[in-house]
């Protein structure tokens, strides 16, 4: 298996097998990726390479050509090249691309997209579109949360902040999903899934969770999305999980593993009573280009 991009997902990938090797290939440059390609000569690929914008996806406002470049030619790049030496490529997308519930259904894997409040949002929903002609199975991950601490990890996030605002979203716990993704990729099944569990997310439900469980002087205050300083917008958006509970392979229900992950994540951190969580392992947050996606 040869993965592409060194950021949070692709070392979170390469570490859970042991066949793995983690390139750094910048996947906008065809001669590289043909050369990293016909050097390992791999069985399956993985796309984990992106740009996200740092801190948050702010930053890619007014970088169109980076943005494209990274998000859009760069896996269309890859899906060439994979389909000339027929290669099977799973390529790690987002979930951004949609604004509300869909009157309650969630939005389902061939929904138009239907937010463009951010260029990050643009590019994915622009590389979700193309990739379809290739057939390549595309994992829509949102909001990903782990056990282990992290700066792209959404609690690791939510902690730092004294303000949230209270709004349903679909979210993928990391946890849950990697052996899902695994079967995906061992059927060879391709097109769009949504990978994110059942259920709806509320960041301040979250928050109270980790104070009840974990840190009962944990303070924040629930505030409006219009209050935030935002230079770009936010998709909040729920998508429906019928095709992977149709596939039978759905993820625990978000009422079961939340519990869990904030247990896992407070140990992980070495949290003590009162105390705040400890800070992400150094070097952890890997930027976010053509090679590494946050």
């Amino acid at each position: 298996m040869l993965v592409f991009g060194r950021g949070w997902m692709g070392t979170q990938w390469a570490a859970r097998h042991e066949d793995a090797v983690l390139a750094d290939t910048d996947i906008a440059d065809a001669p590289a990726v043909a050369a990293t390609l016909d050097e390992i000569r791999p069985e399956r690929v993985v796309n984990a390479a992106g740009r996200t914008g740092h801190p948050n996806v702010d930053a890619l406002e007014g970088r169109p050509a980076d943005t494209y470049r990274s998000n859009v030619v760069g896996p269309l790049v890859l899906a060439i090249a994979c389909r000339q030496r027929g290669l099977h490529l799973t390529h790690l997308g987002s979930g951004c691309v949609y604004s509300g519930d869909n009157a309650g259904r969630g939005f389902a894997e061939d929904d138009a997209p239907n937010f463009q409040g951010s260029l990050y949002a643009r590019s994915k929903a622009a590389a979700e579109a193309s990739l379809r002609d290739f057939d390549v199975l595309q994992l829509r991950i949102r909001l990903p949360l782990a056990s282990v601490p992290h700066p792209r990890n959404l609690l690791t996030k939510l902690l730092t902040f004294d303000r949230v605002v209270r709004i349903a979203n679909s979210v993928t716990v990391l946890d849950d999903a990697w052996p899902v993704a695994d079967q995906l990729v061992a059927r060879g099944e391709g097109g769009v899934w949504n990978l994110v569990n059942p259920g709806a997310e509320y960041h301040d439900e979250l928050l109270a969770l980790w104070r009840e469980r974990v840190d009962p002087t944990h303070a924040f205050e629930v505030v409006d999305l219009a209050s935030l300083d935002l230079r770009a917008g936010r998709s909040n958006c729920v998508l429906s999980t019928a095709k992977l509970e149709t596939a039978g392979l759905a993820l625990p229900p978000l009422a079961a593993s939340l519990p869990r992950l904030v247990d896992a994540y407070a140990l992980q951190s070495g949290h003590a009573h009162g105390d705040a969580p400890s800070a992400a392992p150094p070097g952890a947050d890997a930027g976010g280009d053509v090679r590494g996606e946050g």
